[in-house]
């Protein structure tokens, strides 16, 4: 048990570097981007007003001098930008490979108690994932009804690209959550913890796993063509299955 646990967590580790590379090309490649842009519209100017070529000059130095800059410290922000989620990504992570692993089990025909045991995890995440198993049809559609929930509650999207924000609207409360595509999922959204709930939310405790399961059966519904989810301690993960 404890070799397969030293197994997942290794291969958490180096799931998170490979994350943590990706993040530092997406940086590297924008703030390139941005540069040939403020280079280009330099360009045009000192061609459309050349009198003004000694300041245009001075503007395309700055100009050099900031993509060296943004160059040098892209890596730092990358990092920076990649430890803000860390605890969501290493969640993620983990439990998209413990959720494949008991997946494959439960439809190998094995026991809750025997995968518990092999996994070292907990009855209420194999059950979880039974649920999952036994639900992904439900969602086969984007016609499948909508869940249900008090409040009128529903949910907008706002995209980003790779990554977003999704507001959950009703009349008994409202906040916002992170999301990012990817770290061994379709998606990962990330959700206010039990502690910081009421806080956030605005909404009782015992009222939490209802609205998570709500967000999740919506995002599924509206995001995925047959997908399926998971509710963590501090993200939703979204599966394309």
């Amino acid at each position: 048990m404890e070799d397969e646990a030293s197994r997942i967590e290794a291969e958490v580790q180096k799931r998170l570097s490979v994350a943590i590379a990706q993040q530092q090309a997406t940086f590297a490649a924008m703030m390139e981007q941005t540069m040939k842009n403020a280079l280009g519209g330099i360009d045009q100017g000192t061609a459309a007003l050349h009198e003004e070529r000694k300041r245009l000059e001075v503007e395309l130095d700055a100009a050099q001098a900031l993509r060296t800059k943004a160059e040098q410290e892209g890596e730092k922000m990358a990092a920076e930008s990649f430890e803000k989620h860390r605890r969501q990504y290493e969640e993620a992570i983990r439990t998209a490979l413990l959720r494949d692993l008991t997946r494959l089990h439960i439809e190998g025909a094995k026991t809750t108690p025997d995968i518990m045991k092999w996994l070292n995890v907990d009855r209420t995440f194999v059950e979880r994932i039974r649920e999952v198993v036994n639900r992904v049809d439900k969602f086969h559609s984007k016609d499948s009804p909508a869940p249900k929930l008090e409040g009128n509650p529903r949910l907008r999207f706002v995209d980003e690209g790779r990554s977003g924000v999704i507001y959950f609207e009703s009349s008994v409360g409202s906040f916002d959550m992170w999301w990012e595509m990817g770290y061994g999922a379709l998606a990962i959204v990330a959700v206010p913890s039990s502690n910081d709930w009421e806080l956030k939310t605005s909404m009782p405790r015992e009222k939490r796993m209802e609205v998570l399961n709500f967000i999740g059966e919506e995002v599924v519904r509206r995001q995925t063509y047959k997908g399926s989810f998971i509710i963590g301690d501090d993200v939703i993960t979204i599966y394309s299955e």
